[in-house]
């Protein structure tokens, strides 16, 4: 754009520009290529991805959240689906894959309806319907599960856990214990019988060394420093 002569840079060289259904399709396409590479992780078929960094560090993971961690992705609409997978991870701590599968699915029918001339915005409007309907079937449909409910607990902690590598059902077993064992003693009972529990209430401390059969649970607070006074107690009850 010129205007008295002096040209007007709005964008930086190079920059490219596209507007309208090529936008759309472009968005659509490169969130549905993530939702793709991760698809072929879900379920008990699924495989394990190998990831090598800049640095040449090698990861086999076929948890979601860590493969997108993982990918450094840089379009900005497929950076959307890497969010979806991060919010998942911190809200639940499992299911990051399943998310960003159906985002892909829910984009690949948007595609069907855009060529069929059906307008964003009212594609939208009926995903946002479809919502509100799924979470009332699912609230109807949601089983309550009592903490005093061992066996039933086992079942939800161990199907997250599968998903992790650990090393064998012997560990599984122990750190599934351990998990329940950790939201019982911290969890708060609410007046109306549920439970608030709150994942920062359980500290996880590290150490190299070992294996997985040397984790335990400790009921209390563990401080990892060194003592500065050879006086100073190690242990408080």
């Amino acid at each position: 754009m010129a205007m008295y002569g002096i040209p007007v840079l709005i964008l930086k060289e190079g920059s490219q520009r596209t507007v309208g259904r090529e936008a759309l399709r472009a968005n659509i396409m490169a969130a549905r290529a993530l939702a793709e590479v991760l698809k072929t992780s879900l379920g008990p078929r699924g495989l394990d991805k190998m990831l090598v960094d800049s640095f040449g560090d090698v990861t086999v993971t076929n948890d979601g959240a860590t493969i997108v961690k993982e990918m450094e992705v840089q379009h900005p609409a497929a950076k959307l689906l890497v969010e979806v997978a991060k919010a998942q991870d911190a809200e639940v701590g499992d299911g990051t894959t399943s998310a960003v599968v159906l985002a892909g699915a829910l984009l690949r029918k948007a595609e069907e309806l855009l060529d069929q001339n059906v307008h964003p915005t009212i594609i939208i409007e009926g995903y946002t319907k479809a919502l509100k309907e799924a979470l009332r079937i699912l609230d109807e449909i949601a089983l309550k599960v009592d903490p005093s409910d061992r066996e039933t607990l086992k079942k939800v902690v161990s199907t997250t856990i599968a998903s992790k590598y650990i090393g064998g059902p012997l560990v599984s077993e122990k750190l599934t214990n351990m998990a329940i064992d950790a939201a019982l003693t911290v969890a708060d009972k609410k007046p109306d019988g549920t439970y608030d529990f709150r994942v920062d209430d359980v500290k996880i401390e590290k150490k190299k060394g070992g294996n997985v059969l040397d984790t335990q649970l400790v009921y209390g607070i563990v401080l990892d420093k060194e003592v500065v006074h050879p006086g100073m107690p190690r242990r408080v009850e």
